[in-house]
């Protein structure tokens, strides 16, 4: 009712899309992937919560990812069409059919809502991260870790440091402490591996190498290993030479850390 926001909203909705450097009018709706598309969303969707509201229906919304919940299967199907019905009719919104279904939350094992598994074991019931997410997480933290990235180990640790607290903060409430731990331990040794490329030349590794405290003749057959990266930074004196402790000094995001320290506030 508040003209100055409906014409604010107007203007956003005919702002346009900038596509190669040209701007494009949009026609109808407002263009995925944008900053104000979760806004906008939330906006027009206020109705469909106070809708449900209303009913007395526990309704779980972000933007356009939305869970119902209904206490018997019967229940579900007609709140899925009911539902299904209210924002094509009466707001005018497509709705994505092959996404839309009626599931036992318990029934089926890890329901996955917004990158989380939710479920229910012999302890009650449990929130972890959904396999999928775990994927995408070790996947990027591989990419920002990489030999070939490593030119320069600081920026790639602040890059790794960046990202995974963002992540952290967002799954901190989810149960995880021993994948955090498995994945916590492999970023330690890719960490060390792109040390141990940097260092580059035998003669920088022995000298490195006894610099930290290997003993000369242990430093010399290590640092002259023709040896894989990956395998020699899993090398007891090298894990010895760069230990959690000199690694954390230099900037290295120590991930089962920061978890305890998310995960308690929950």
């Amino acid at each position: 009712k508040d003209e100055r926001v409906v014409q604010l909203i107007k203007r956003y909705l005919k702002s346009g899309v900038m596509e190669n450097g040209v701007v494009i009018d949009t026609e109808e709706g407002s263009p995925q992937g944008g900053n104000l598309s979760p806004l906008l969303a939330n906006v027009y969707l206020n109705e469909f919560d106070q809708e449900f509201l209303k009913r007395g229906v526990p309704c779980i919304r972000y933007a356009d990812d939305i869970v119902l919940l209904a206490k018997s299967k019967r229940a579900s199907e007609r709140l899925l069409e009911s539902s299904t019905k209210y924002l094509e009719k009466r707001l005018k919104l497509t709705v994505n059919r092959e996404k839309s279904r009626t599931v036992s939350v318990f029934a089926i094992r890890n329901f996955k809502f917004l990158g989380f598994a939710l479920g229910r074991n012999g302890k009650g019931t449990y929130v972890r991260v959904h396999s999928k997410s775990w994927k995408k997480f070790k996947s990027r933290l591989k990419e920002l870790s990489s030999r070939k990235r490593c030119q320069s180990i600081k920026p790639s640790l602040e890059k790794i440091k960046v990202y995974a607290r963002g992540w952290l903060n967002y799954y901190g409430i989810a149960s995880m402490k021993s994948n955090i731990d498995d994945i916590n331990g492999w970023l330690y040794h890719r960490i060390r591996m792109c040390i141990w490329k940097q260092w580059k030349k035998p003669r920088t590794k022995y000298k490195n190498l006894v610099k930290l405290g290997i003993p000369e003749h242990y430093a010399s057959t290590i640092a002259n290993s023709r040896r894989k990266y990956w395998y020699i930074s899993n090398n007891k004196a090298v894990i010895w030479a760069l230990n959690k402790e000199r690694l954390i000094n230099s900037g290295f995001y120590d991930l089962a850390t920061a978890y305890q320290s998310v995960h308690v506030n929950y």
